[in-house]
């Protein structure tokens, strides 16, 4: 799974990503993707139940993207989307709110717009291609397919973004093919100043009105401070934060909230040898869940035992979860819950 990080020049973006994966911007040295560790404190749980040798977090890939500028327009505006943006499953926005020099809210519907710019500009030119030849009846089949492009178009028309219309599973699958920007599930991200760390609640407040469960989510950070904390020991992390009246790190949140907005969850195995968090959709079954771990998995799955991360927390072993009814036996069409502790039976 792919996420980018998106935002108008001088908004903190490298500055956000730089913290989320634990690089520093004055190194001049950023890699512009990089797989990042989903923090999951259930993880280090089950290792120290187990007694583990290794830990293995579930992962996804973050790419630092450019919203191409034009210097014929206002400093930061965007003048277009990269191909990159075409590439990943879900979006983070970053919105400058410390300089104090740009209005976030401008600034949020200025990318909005390039994205609705850009999806209208792919529709416009696949439509009339499409009727040509359904029309000429050389691919009836793909009917329903232009008709949802004209639905979407019309959504466009009216400068909504794609992200707030709802399809049916069916239109989903007719456009499946279509890079659409802005259909793609977001993140804003909301940075600040260090002095506004004590606004964070009520800014996140503010904010509220854009958000769409499963679709737009916003978190509140300074990136500055975020990215200093990614680069210390735990030690000094803790005192740092303790100092700044800091809780939990933001950029965790914001990597646990977009994963949440690509419909993932984990589920983890764990033993002495090595305790790992796995990602699946939410909904897939046993025996998919078993494919990630391996194929043979998948292709020889008998069944699965299963038991929910809160009981084996109580039970602390598979012995005493067996023993008191907290494990359970399950087949193939078992729906994989976000937290189990999954144990594949299989035979190749």
């Amino acid at each position: 799974m792919k996420i980018g990080i998106v935002g108008l020049a001088q908004s903190g973006k490298s500055t956000v990503f730089a913290a989320a994966c634990g690089f520093s911007t004055t190194d001049g040295k950023i890699s512009s993707r990089a797989n990042i560790q989903v923090p999951d404190p259930r993880l280090e749980v089950l290792a120290k139940l187990e007694n583990s040798k290794k830990m293995i977090n579930a992962e996804i890939e973050i790419l630092d993207s450019d919203m191409r500028s034009d210097s014929n327009k206002s400093a930061g505006a965007a003048a277009g989307v990269t191909g990159d943006l075409q590439l990943v499953d879900a979006l983070i926005l970053t919105l400058d709110s410390f300089t104090g020099a740009r209005d976030p809210r401008v600034d949020f519907k200025t990318v909005i717009d390039e994205m609705i710019l850009y999806d209208l500009t792919q529709i416009d030119s696949a439509i009339p291609r499409l009727e040509k030849i359904v029309l000429s009846g050389a691919a009836r089949e793909r009917k329903g397919e232009l008709e949802v492009l004209k639905k979407l178009h019309a959504a466009l028309e009216e400068e909504k973004p794609l992200l707030e219309l709802d399809l049916s599973p069916a239109e989903e699958t007719e456009v499946r093919g279509y890079t659409l920007v802005s259909r793609k599930p977001l993140l804003i991200v909301v940075n600040i100043a260090e002095d506004n760390l004590s606004s964070v609640g009520e800014l996140t407040d503010s904010w509220q009105d854009v958000v769409s469960p499963g679709r737009r989510e916003v978190a509140v950070l300074c990136g500055k401070i975020e990215m200093e904390l990614a680069q210390m020991e735990s030690e000094d992390r803790e005192l740092f934060m303790e100092d700044l009246g800091i809780k939990n790190s933001a950029v965790d949140m914001v990597i646990q909230k977009s994963y949440q907005l690509l419909g993932l969850i984990s589920f983890f195995t764990a033993g002495e040898k090595e305790t790992r968090a796995w990602t699946i959709r939410k909904g897939q079954s046993a025996q998919k869940a078993a494919g990630v771990i391996h194929t043979d998995l998948e292709r020889g799955f008998i069944r699965a035992e299963v038991i929910g991360y809160d009981n084996y927390v109580v039970c602390e072993t598979v012995a005493e979860a067996r023993r008191t009814g907290k494990l359970g036996i399950e087949g193939k069409e078992y729906v994989v819950q976000d937290g189990d502790v999954l144990n594949i039976r299989f035979n190749v």
